[in-house]
């Protein structure tokens, strides 16, 4: 009788191929996971940035001129993120009674690495 020891060149083939498989299968999941994981950062420092200059207006005490001041206002370039554009507006509605007067702020922040815009909007009543 013939011992019979290590393995078959079939065996050895078929248990590189599943390797393989499980390898490009690893490779595919972490570049989209590092993609996603980019793209999240970048989310959050948009979302930072029209937070940030929401609550500069909503702070700002000079009510009957937020408009003049802040509508329009557009800002590029942030630290680490030099395409980040930073659009803001302003609309101010005073149609009926003085207690309806109210203004509208809108930020948008846009990045060429974003797939969509981020917005924050926030509705002051007059003091």
């Amino acid at each position: 009788m013939r011992i019979r020891r290590g393995f078959t060149l079939i065996e050895v083939l078929v248990a590189i191929v599943v390797l393989g498989i499980l390898a490009v299968g690893v490779a595919r999941f972490s570049a989209l996971f590092g993609k996603a994981l980019a793209n999240s950062s970048v989310r959050v420092v948009a979302a930072g940035v029209a937070s940030d200059q929401l609550q500069l207006i909503r702070a700002d005490p000079r009510y009957t001129t937020l408009v003049s001041l802040y509508n329009g206002k557009n800002t590029t370039g942030f630290t680490d993120y030099p395409q980040m554009k930073q659009l803001t507006t302003v609309v101010r509605d005073q149609s009926g009674s003085p207690a309806r007067d109210r203004t509208t702020v809108t930020v948008r922040v846009v990045d060429p690495s974003m797939p969509d815009t981020v917005s924050v909007t926030s509705v002051i009543a007059s003091p």
